[in-house]
């Protein structure tokens, strides 16, 4: 369901005594899949989470090693982040499908810990997830008619993570109300596509067939600089951070593309196979700055998020040939040709999220706060991409953290629904023309657990 979704289920009515270029298009063309690569996906860090992103301003914890390095300088003492995840049930819903597709899993989304390097040094590390899409959808549409009957069907199963280690370092001057950090963070990126697609028309005459199949997996590691600054005063926060695209230490990549059209008396086939194929994932420049406001029992930041534009680039490429067998039937002998893998195109526009968060104090002498937050998810998809799915995601959670002694905890919930946007799901043998859109719901429950030392 990207833009060019299902281009390649288009059986084409050419006279049998050719092979007409459409019909060889429809046997190379890769079939598309279900992928959302927004940047705000899975909410991070035991209070950012709750908070719907709007932290970088405030952040103290052991996700301040990703979020804003200078709130490492916040911790005067070590602490240890044991466990905060989510458990996220995806729901995918095509609107002119019977069939919903989608996932649950459970994402280890951040693990960290601090502890002081010298006087006014405290180093950080952080292990995260923030970017989770996992789903499986499956869907047919039959329709009879007098003379026959047409079957479509597809198949779309897909992932695409990426996990973080950063390492960063926070500084607070003595008497300075500033406060400064920077550090690195490798970045694992994984992407894996599969999908399948057939159309099947039975008429009185003969039954024309189209079954397409392909397998992507690829993943690449990089490293990325990251550095923040805050400033404080007796009732403001004020705070900013930059991340850097990544820098590719390892990748690699594999595909395999088979199809089959049967259109008597013709019949085609296409298959491309590469074990070492090539991939390129770019990642935008990050910039995130917010103010917040905070008094003895409430606190309230408003955060923007910014991320560059990406030009197209080739993300899929192999230098193996598809090669497309041709029978014309009427004992012709087949033919093999060769054609060049034309790869895959990402591209990512320019976006903007806006995050506002809080929390509130609800016992004056106890440590039991609720947390609540609502930010904007914008997909950042260009309009060369054929790789990824357009949606812009509206997310919200709530919760409430406390502590007893020398532990903390947190637990809340997070959601995000958007619908993608108007696509050609079918290609209908009159020409006619079926357009629909998909619902995206993601429920996520968040939970961590801490210890100061």
């Amino acid at each position: 369901m990207t833009r060019q979704l299902l281009p390649c289920l288009l059986i084409c009515l050419a006279p049998s005594t050719a092979i007409a270029q459409v019909q060889i298009e429809s046997v190379t063309t890769t079939p598309p899949n279900l992928v959302v690569p927004n940047y705000n996906s899975v909410p991070v860090g035991p209070f950012a989470g709750l908070e719907g992103t709007a932290f970088v301003a405030r952040v103290s914890d052991p996700s301040a090693a990703w979020f804003n390095p200078a709130g490492l300088a916040r911790e005067i003492s070590a602490q240890i982040s044991g466990s905060a995840g989510v458990y996220s049930h995806l729901v995918v819903s095509p609107m002119e499908l019977e069939n919903s597709g989608g996932s649950f899993q459970q994402l280890p989304s951040f693990i960290g810990f601090t502890f002081k390097v010298r006087e006014g040094f405290t180093a950080g590390f952080a292990f995260l997830t923030n970017t989770a899409w996992i789903q499986e959808t499956d869907g047919q549409l039959i329709s009879s008619a007098p003379t026959g009957q047409e079957r479509f069907a597809f198949s779309s199963d897909s992932k695409f993570t990426r996990r973080v280690a950063a390492m960063s370092v926070g500084h607070h001057p003595e008497r300075s109300p500033w406060r400064y950090g920077g550090g690195f963070a490798f970045s694992l990126t994984n992407l894996r596509l599969l999908q399948s697609g057939s159309h099947r028309v039975a008429n009185p005459e003969d039954l024309r067939t189209l079954l397409v199949t392909s397998r992507v997996s690829s993943w690449a590691l990089q490293l990325r600089g990251q550095g923040g600054v805050q400033y404080d005063t007796d009732r403001w926060r004020f705070g900013a951070a930059l991340r850097t695209p990544g820098l590719n230490l390892f990748r690699g990549a594999g595909l395999s593309n088979d199809a089959t059209l049967s259109v008597p008396p013709d019949s085609l086939g296409a298959s491309t196979f590469d074990t070492d194929a090539s991939f390129e994932n770019h990642l935008p420049w990050e910039v995130q700055a917010g103010a917040a406001f905070v008094a003895s029992r409430f606190e309230i930041e408003v955060d923007v998020l910014g991320y560059s534009s990406i030009s197209p680039y080739t993300m899929i490429a192999t230098d193996q040939p598809t090669l497309v067998y041709v029978d014309a039937g009427a004992g012709v002998p087949p033919t093999v040709l060769s054609r060049p893998f034309e790869g895959l195109t990402s591209a990512s526009d320019g976006t903007i999220n806006v995050g506002v968060g809080g929390r509130f104090k609800v016992l004056k002498d106890r440590n039991l706060r609720i947390h609540a937050g609502v930010f904007s998810n914008r997909s950042p998809v260009g309009a060369a991409d054929v790789v990824f799915s357009r949606v812009d995601l509206t997310s919200w959670t709530v919760g409430a953290s406390g502590s007893a002694g020398k532990f903390s905890f947190s637990l809340g919930v997070n959601t995000q629904t958007g619908t993608t946007d108007d696509v050609t799901f079918r290609h209908l043998l009159d020409d006619d023309e079926i357009r629909t859109r998909a619902t995206i719901r993601s429920t996520g429950v968040l939970y961590q657990l801490a210890f100061k030392f």
